[in-house]
């Protein structure tokens, strides 16, 4: 008799993806069997989920390994029963620490990496990002460069069209990058709208309507985004140090420049 978990299990955690701690789809059946019937033997495990003995025997050793299950002998038999879910929020906090270890230790290997590397330029090259969560990539790169270099501003040419779709895939970036400390200069097209952000500053450039086009500068990598009649976006990221100055230079010229056109403004009011 394989067992219906859906009647017995509150569906929260029938929908719950496991293996962002390790375990598989067959690892979190077996969990949950366990739950259903504590004290249970592989044989009975097999016969309840379906799953072969073998598959059952891997599972407890997975479900074992990461403090999930625990087992008691009975004579000749081992029984295992399933510990409280709570442990999983100490699975997922021991996940996050490793993580945040691994975050300085590549940043490390990084760094070695490049003072390896006899030509610091080799990496002059363009990336082609597409969809939603291509582009959620361009904006998982502003912050790991922005942050791997150190860089504490980078600048923008928004487009509304764009940044209607941009962050789809990615609706925290604003608070990982305040979270960064990293600041960003905007230069906004279309009509001014009321727009507040955190480490922000933004200037609106005069008679420009909305073009579709978004440009983000960043240490030595410009991205360009751009939306299709059909709201489809696409990116290119071109790491190239003279491309990026030349970008950086004439967005700060430009907003100096409209820096000038709304004091001028301001006074002849």
């Amino acid at each position: 008799m394989t067992i219906n978990f859906i009647n017995n299990y509150d569906k929260v955690l029938i929908t719950m993806n496991l293996e962002l701690i390790g375990l598989s789809g067959r690892d979190k059946r077996i969990y949950e069997a366990l739950l259903v019937a504590p004290e249970g033997s592989i044989r009975s495990l097999a016969e309840h989920t379906g799953i072969n003995r073998g598959s059952v025997y891997e599972s407890i050793k997975a479900l074992r390994a990461v403090g999930l299950v625990t087992y008691v002998e009975r004579g000749k038999q081992t029984r295992y029963s399933a510990k409280d879910p709570e442990v999983m929020h100490e699975l997922i906090n021991d996940r996050r620490r490793a993580l945040h270890e691994m975050h300085s230790g590549v940043d490390t290997y990084i760094e070695h990496l490049a003072l390896e590397r006899r030509d610091n330029n080799i990496f002059h090259f363009a990336s082609f990002y597409d969809g939603d969560e291509g582009l959620a990539n361009i904006l998982r790169d502003v912050l790991s460069t922005c942050r791997r270099r150190r860089i504490n501003e980078y600048r923008v040419i928004s487009s509304p069209k764009v940044s209607e779709y941009l962050y789809v895939n990615f609706p925290h970036f604003t608070r990982e990058r305040v979270k960064l400390g990293v600041w960003v200069k905007v230069l906004r097209q279309g009509k001014p709208q009321p727009a507040s952000a955190d480490l922000a500053e933004s200037r609106y450039l005069q008679d420009l309507s909305d073009t579709g086009s978004y440009t983000l500068i960043y240490g030595n990598k410009v991205a360009f985004v751009s939306i299709d009649a059909y709201n489809h976006l696409s990116g290119l990221i071109i790491e190239n140090a003279g491309v990026a100055a030349m970008h950086r230079s004439l967005f700060d010229h430009t907003w100096s420049n409209v820096l000038k056109e709304e004091q001028s403004l301001t006074n002849n009011r």
